[in-house]
């Protein structure tokens, strides 16, 4: 009798067991793809920090653009069929470290794009 028992009690364990286990392995499932989802290489938080990289990079750039706009500018200048005397004037002075006898220097500190002030 209490062999009886005792089949009878582990059957209905391993009935419980058996329908307990594919919600279970269900549920264990929905909780690793959620995680990875929000925490993995390529889930939500790692495309808020991809995104947050591509918009300081395209900052920078659109900055990088202006300055080689500027500096293409002012070589331009210097070429030979249109030469802007007062730039050769201005970069020969630079070079050379020299000033008139009659001339006084006014230094200015650069404006925020690294550029000289005018």
């Amino acid at each position: 009798m209490i062999r009886w028992s005792l089949m009878r009690v582990r059957r209905t364990i391993a009935k419980l067991g058996r329908a307990v286990m594919g919600p279970f392995l269900a549920i264990t499932l929905i909780v690793y793809f959620g995680l990875n989802l929000v925490q993995g290489d390529h889930g939500l938080l790692a495309w808020v920090q991809r995104s947050r990289q591509v918009h300081s990079a395209e900052t920078t750039l659109a900055a990088t653009d202006d300055e080689l706009a500027h500096l293409r500018h002012r070589a331009d200048l210097l070429k030979g069929n249109h030469l802007d005397r007062d730039l050769l004037d201005e970069r020969a002075r630079a070079a050379l470290n020299v000033i008139g006898p009659d001339e006084i220097v006014i230094f200015t500190p650069p404006n925020e794009s690294g550029r000289e002030s005018k």
